[in-house]
């Protein structure tokens, strides 16, 4: 296997706490998810309840963003184009929309952004009193409303980025920094989310998270991803499937990641889908006493047909695991029961981090 997407993913997002890339299609249902991921993650921060608070309404706005700027119409594949990011990355969180906007608005965006980035605190509440007083306000936010607060909301310059698309239009990246506490770290570039969505694109993913698979974060990724499943696919045999691999995948991580931080299950989810095929993948650190035992075993399933990893999962079913050490039970056996070309295995950082994905 090539160097795989998730080493690449879990290589730019190690420094985070927890992210989520998502590229598709956006409506409120999609925010609705990603806010009860964050919820959860909020829930265990030392953060204050109006940093959380900010939090949210800077997500909010930053997803309808890319309704309000986006172009009207679009195709399936400018849909899967657009692109929202959330990172919490030291005492930072950042926030970042991308979607297609049509070339002859690139220039009033820019004058709306250049302008509320060089407005002093007081320039700021004032233009944000009078657009409201004069009622200046249309579906694109009046005088650049939604920009103004969160100006104010973040004490931070708003970063964005528009790259050429063709003669029509450009792909504007939009991004917010929210302090919670001091941080003196170099800014993340807004082209880092440029290098994500390419990547992503490139191998056909839609979906990323990377953090603690606890409980909570583990129910919203499958809800999420059951959810993305049924719109992509109408047959309930293969929705089915994917989601039960799925929760082996994910179930993995939950419960056998290692981790510099006790009682934390680090790692990194991505699913894909290109033309027929789903793509499921899990990178996740492992203690490196157990790697060749790892990858003989699944060297081993690899090697039996279908009928003998049939009998061998029956076998496991009725008898149990024959070897104690082997922690994934039945999920291995099953995930390559169900993938159509075995189990694909990667090792890296010293046989640190495996990575393992599925086809379906």
């Amino acid at each position: 296997m090539e160097r795989n997407i998730n080493n690449a993913l879990y290589h730019e997002l190690k420094d985070d706490n927890l992210s989520f890339i998502y590229l598709g299609k956006f409506d409120n249902t999609v925010l609705g998810m990603v806010t009860e991921l964050w919820k959860g993650y909020l829930g265990k921060s030392s953060d204050t309840e109006g940093q959380k608070n900010k939090l949210s309404f800077l997500m909010i706005e930053s997803f309808q963003n890319i309704l309000r700027y986006g172009l009207s119409g679009r195709n399936e594949d400018e849909n899967s184009g657009e692109i929202f990011v959330v990172r919490r990355i030291g005492n930072s969180y950042y926030i970042t929309s991308g979607n297609f906007v049509d070339n002859a608005k690139v220039e009033m965006l820019q004058n709306k952004l250049n302008r509320v980035n060089t407005m002093t605190n007081e320039e700021l509440k004032q233009v944000f009193v009078e657009t409201l007083t004069n009622k200046q306000l249309s579906k694109e936010g009046g005088a650049g409303l939604g920009f103004v607060e969160m100006i104010r909301k973040t004490k931070e310059k708003l970063d964005y980025k528009f790259t050429p698309v063709d003669n029509n239009r450009a792909f504007f990246y939009f991004q917010l920094r929210l302090k919670i506490s001091e941080d003196n770290t170099e800014p993340l570039p807004v082209d880092r989310t440029e290098y994500l969505k390419n990547l992503m694109e490139q191998h056909h993913k839609f979906l990323a998270v990377k953090g603690d698979f606890d409980r909570n974060t583990v129910n919203q990724i499958l809800i999420m991803s059951e959810n993305n499943i049924a719109e992509l696919d109408s047959e309930l045999t293969t929705q089915r499937k994917v989601y039960h691999i799925m929760v082996e995948m994910i179930q993995n991580i939950s419960k056998h990641a290692s981790s510099a931080n006790l009682g934390s299950h680090d790692g990194l989810f991505s699913l894909g889908k290109h033309q027929s095929k789903y793509t499921i993948t899990t990178s996740n650190n492992i203690d490196p006493n157990y790697t060749t035992q790892l990858k003989e075993y699944i060297d081993s399933l690899n090697a039996q047909s279908p009928e003998q990893l049939d009998a061998y999962y029956k076998k496991v079913l009725r008898n149990g695991h024959d070897n104690l050490d082997i922690s994934s039970g039945l999920g291995l056996i099953d995930i390559a029961r169900e993938s159509k070309n075995g189990i694909i295995c990667q090792f890296d950082n010293d046989n640190t981090l495996v990575t393992i994905e599925c086809n379906i």
